[in-house]
């Protein structure tokens, strides 16, 4: 051999691997050995810590090739211990081997010396390259599995967006930056600030900022408002799947924020005893709460319900009808004297779970309070150390009023739906409840209550199917329950699926 010099180039295939170092002595070793066998300088060494399947994403492999460029004279050997190590699949592997042998330099595989550059060698070589090509393809496949596996299983993956942690291989909430990040969507859902630049401005002044101390870009700012992982969501490869992680923010506000940056106003979802079921009813094909009003006909102004996503438009139906057929869903809670009879038992089943949720979402709200109440500290220090103008703190002050007042309004719907329920049930067990007159007599109020106590998720409504899907998987346990509560009385059972076939149906059908 050649006494001018030899270049090695080693390549760790995992992050474990580059933490511990569990291959990188082995290789290195393997080098030393090699030059001292056959009399050859070690000129440099060239390592890529990260794994990557191609040549063009391994910088340190570059710069190998480059400093082989630069110093072909000198150069008359590229060394690895495995040709795995050179490459991971046979177009990298020939176009390097190639290009090093323009410029007369061998590449040596110190596992594989049958691999010169005779005939035999380079079909070994080849096959060599295929197998690890194939070994390489196999695992990528397995883990896009694992991974697809796990993201359906509502799991996040990768590193954690801010306002969250990694933790256990699980996505834990950062108490240090998850108010900030809250109050930074209810800042741009306000409708305040003519630019998101103003909010950042002043969330950053409130003390967020990354995990390494760094503050926020405006690109990264941008793509945080856009993430709909804060309201619990986890999307990939263009499916959208439910999240196993807290949600920071509401689906609602989140809505509204992307509403802002589309420059556009989202409508305001007020209470309006006209018409009970808005925001309770949601549109089947984009999963959004209905909104309603008196859209002007002809003559006349008509009440409809209808979704408001331009992209959608999946609902469009006459108040009277909409709550026609949700009456006629509640009418279903009770069809024989049979379930009559039994729906105390039911219903303290049910309100059992609920108010276990109703404990979890207090827990949430007092620590949405708590946060309130550290972010009026930082913005008064803010203030005082002149981070904040005077304008700017009057305006997080009001945001922050808001939103007290807003969880001080959910603390007390919560309050009132644990005395509502309560009062149904003992009413049930002394007279024959009617959920259908109960809902019918009540303020609105009283009927939103209702409605959330016994439909917990909502209510999705298909316009072109006339009745609730059965994605309403609340709804569909429910019937399931009770339809195994009448199996045991046949006349209950035929009168129970006469009812169910009538639901949703319209009339001529």
């Amino acid at each position: 051999m050649n006494s001018e010099g030899a270049v090695g180039y080693f390549r760790v295939s995992t992050k474990e691997q580059a933490i511990n170092n569990n291959s990188l002595p082995v290789q290195e070793t393997k080098f030393k050995n090699f030059c001292t066998a056959n009399n050859l300088p070690s000129l440099c060494t060239f390592l890529d810590n990260q794994s990557a399947r191609t040549a063009d994403k391994r910088p340190q492999f570059q710069k190998m090739l480059e400093y082989c460029h630069k110093n072909s004279k000198k150069v008359s050997h590229v060394v690895v211990a495995d040709l795995s190590r050179f490459a991971r699949n046979v177009v990298d592997q020939g176009q390097a081997i190639v290009t090093l042998k323009q410029l007369g330099i061998e590449v040596v595989s110190i596992d594989e010396p049958i691999t010169d550059d005779t005939a035999a060698g380079k079909l070994a070589r080849n096959m060599l390259g295929a197998m690890h090509q194939f070994f390489s393809d196999s695992l990528s496949e397995k883990t896009k599995y694992r991974m697809a596996a796990g993201v359906k299983a509502g799991r996040w993956l990768w590193v954690a967006p801010i306002g969250y942690l990694n933790h256990n291989k699980e996505i834990i909430v950062d108490a240090q930056r998850s108010a900030l990040v809250s109050k930074a969507f209810e800042l741009v859902a306000s409708g305040r600030f003519t630019t998101t630049e103003s909010v950042l401005r002043q969330i950053s002044a409130l003390g967020l900022e990354t995990r390494k101390g760094k503050a926020l870009t405006k690109q990264s700012f941008a793509r945080m408002l856009c993430n709909p992982f804060y309201c619990g969501w986890i999307v990939s490869g263009g499916s959208r799947f439910r999240g196993n992680h807290t949600a920071l923010i509401s689906e609602s506000l989140f809505e509204a924020v992307q509403q802002r940056l589309n420059g556009k106003s989202a409508p305001h979802l007020r209470l309006n005893e006209d018409f009970p079921l808005r925001g309770f009813v949601k549109c089947a094909g984009c999963n959004k709460p209905l909104t309603a009003g008196w859209p002007k006909g002809r003559k006349e102004r008509y009440a409809r319900y209808w979704c408001w996503q331009k992209e959608c438009r999946g609902v469009s139906i006459s108040r009277d009808e909409l709550e026609l057929h949700f009456v006629q869903l509640l009418g279903m809670l009770q069809p024989t004297e049979e379930l009559i009879a039994q729906l105390p038992e039911i219903a303290r089943r049910k309100w059992a779970v609920r108010k276990a949720q109703i404990a979890k979402d207090a827990e949430t709200l007092a620590k949405r309070m708590s946060a309130q109440t550290t972010l009026n500290q930082k913005a008064i220090r803010a203030k005082l150390n002149g981070d904040l103008s005077e304008a700017d703190f009057r305006t997080i002050k009001q945001s922050i009023e808001e939103e007290t007042a807003k969880i001080e309004s959910e603390i007390k719907a919560l309050d009132s739906e644990r005395s509502t329920m309560e009062h149904l049930i003992e009413q049930s067990n002394e007279e024959v409840l009617s959920f259908v007159e109960a809902w019918r007599k009540s303020n609105l109020r009283q009927k939103q209550e209702l409605q959330w106590t016994l439909f917990p998720e909502g209510l999705a409504y298909s316009h072109e199917k006339r009745y609730f899907e059965p994605a309403n998987r609340f709804l569909m346990q429910s019937i399931h329950e009770w339809f195994q509560t009448l199996n045991s009385s046949q006349a209950g059972l035929n009168t129970f699926l006469h009812e169910i076939s009538n639901v949703g149906v319209p009339d001529g059908i």
